[in-house]
């Protein structure tokens, strides 16, 4: 009993440690890509220069454990949808998207089973927020 004791603490404390947002939970017992995987929308999104862009109403992503995902915009009338991939990379402190053959490195800012912080290589930051 003392042997799965020690292991199971010793777990906890290596993978609260390894891959540990600067923002993110100082321990949680789901890995990162579950607390990734599900849907969410955009709280908002931040321009390099810090100017809020409001223009992301209406825009729901979906990652799914497996390396897949789906973006989904509603907005009125108009709507569109695309599949994209995503992966972890650098020790799983960044996250790459890769849409129509087109890939960008996102430097994960947070991440909770509540929130998730992308900044891409530009400055830009976009805030999702779990569903």
């Amino acid at each position: 009993m003392k042997l799965a004791t020690l292991l199971l603490a010793g777990t906890l404390v290596f993978g609260s440690t390894s891959c540990k947002s600067e923002e993110g939970p100082s321990i949680s017992l789901r890995i990162k890509k579950a607390r990734v995987a599900g849907e969410w929308g955009v709280e908002k999104a931040i321009e390099a220069d810090g100017t809020v862009d409001t223009d992301w109403d209406g825009y729901t992503y979906t990652f799914d454990k497996d390396g897949g995902g789906k973006i989904e915009v509603k907005d009125g009338t108009f709507s569109y949808s695309a599949d994209f991939e995503w992966e972890f990379i650098s020790s799983k402190e960044k996250m790459r998207l890769t849409f129509d053959g087109e890939s960008d490195e996102n430097t994960i800012l947070r991440l909770t089973n509540k929130e998730m912080w992308l900044k891409d290589t530009d400055g830009y930051e976009i805030h999702f927020e779990a569903k």
